[in-house]
């Protein structure tokens, strides 16, 4: 096995150059956020090859009773189905593919037929001719063995078997089939990376970019143009969060420990809605704005004057690495966040907290920050972690033709 750590060579030899990339994506792209980095990489691929991104057939079943708002998340879906094949601005082709909505092994086998023969139409009628396949959910890993591809690389950006509700035993199986049979595997978590070594043909730690000119363009609060009508006349401080809000992850009680802590000032929330929010939206002093786009993000969040991560304590967390985390380094503004393994790398441009009290500690602490050199170093920090160089090193892993290091 050839195991290569950031920075190292990932060049690759295919018998035959890929002409295109068939993405089996592991989020919607008409309703998630584009901040995610197969969204990032995809879109700067999609600039130099086609690529088809193929909507995410989920792994389980939203259950009344059980699945935070379940009829929201049937709607949407649908919705995105509708949509069929369209071309995004981005460059990306996007498909829904018509699939059947659940996870035994019979019917992942019978949406492998129907995934492999609506992908093998759409490629024909692109013109796609030799695709390599990027494939994150394991739920399309049986699609991927029924078709021919340059090359095959599984994007193991989360223990997706740690994800609720979901059939760990059989999810679990369908990662480790995906890890020894994909050409190359890419993880961006140390830990799940350490963990699995050793079991895939080729492992990478590739880690996360940020779009460090995004979010630094308004680093300082005088400079931005417009301010959001949203954010007038909110009590400061304002200490904010922004990204899914979903109940496998956010630590709901903390935030209303937050809301209380820092009264009369403002917690200001950002982001879809995928969890019951009532009992923070009662506290009088959260303003919750729902998504915000991508593009407009940076705006909102430039008026944080703390960002803050209240993750919760799971097997989930523990492998993750939130892009989020270098979005708000770009930003510059003191960060408190729930302390998790991917973070020591960051540790000391953060402030970091083990338990509800610590991290209510910690949010007095950032309050009350003086050092007028720390937002340049938070900036600093993440302001070489390029999305085009990450996109540049899948591209040699998907056997994409370059000369001189640039994609052709």
């Amino acid at each position: 096995m050839k195991n290569d750590l950031e920075g190292a060579s990932t060049e690759v030899t295919a018998t035959q150059a890929c002409g295109g990339i068939v993405c089996f994506a592991g989020v919607d792209w008409w309703y998630h956020n584009r901040g995610h980095s197969e969204c990032q990489i995809m879109t700067r691929l999609a600039r130099r090859l086609p690529v088809l991104w193929v909507n995410s057939i989920g792994m389980r079943m939203p259950r009344p009773g059980s699945t935070q708002l379940p009829l929201r998340r049937y709607v949407r879906k649908l919705k995105s189905t509708f949509k069929g094949l369209r071309r995004d601005p981005s460059g990306l082709w996007v498909y829904s593919p018509i699939f059947i909505p659940s996870y035994s092994p019979g019917v992942l086998a019978l949406n492998a037929i129907l995934l492999n023969a609506q992908v093998a139409v759409i490629c024909r009628h692109l013109k796609i001719r030799n695709p390599s396949a990027w494939i994150t959910l394991p739920t399309a890993g049986p699609a991927l063995r029924r078709g021919h591809w340059v090359r095959t690389v599984f994007n193991r950006s989360d223990a997706f078997s740690a994800f609720p509700e979901v059939d760990s035993k059989a999810i679990e199986k369908l990662e480790e089939r995906l890890i020894t049979e994909a050409d190359e595997v890419i993880y961006v978590s140390r830990d799940l990376y350490e963990a699995e070594r050793g079991k895939a043909k080729s492992a990478h730690l590739l880690d996360h970019g940020v779009d460090y000119e995004h979010f630094s363009q308004f680093s300082l609060r005088e400079e931005i143009p417009y301010p959001p009508k949203q954010l007038n006349d909110l009590p400061r401080p304002i200490v904010g969060f922004y990204g899914a809000l979903d109940s496998y992850t956010i630590d709901l009680e903390l935030m209303i420990q937050v809301a209380r802590q820092i009264r009369p000032g403002t917690l200001l929330v950002i982001g879809p809605e995928a969890m019951d929010l009532s009992r923070l939206l009662r506290e009088p002093n959260v303003s919750y704005l729902g998504p915000v786009p991508y593009s407009e993000l940076p705006r909102f969040a430039a008026h944080f004057d703390i960002g803050i991560m209240p993750w919760l304590k799971n097997d989930w967390i523990e492998r993750c690495n939130p892009i989020k985390l270098k979005e708000y380094l770009a930003l510059g503004f003191p960060v408190v966040t729930t302390r998790f393994p991917e973070l020591r790398r960051h540790e000391n441009a953060v402030y970091a907290a083990d338990s509800h009290e610590e991290f209510l500690d910690a949010i007095d602490h950032a309050l009350k920050e003086t050092d007028p050199a720390k937002p340049q170093m938070r900036r600093e920090s993440v302001a070489d972690s390029s999305w085009d160089m990450l996109a540049d090193r899948v591209a040699d892993l998907l056997g994409v033709e370059t000369r001189n290091g640039q994609l052709l």
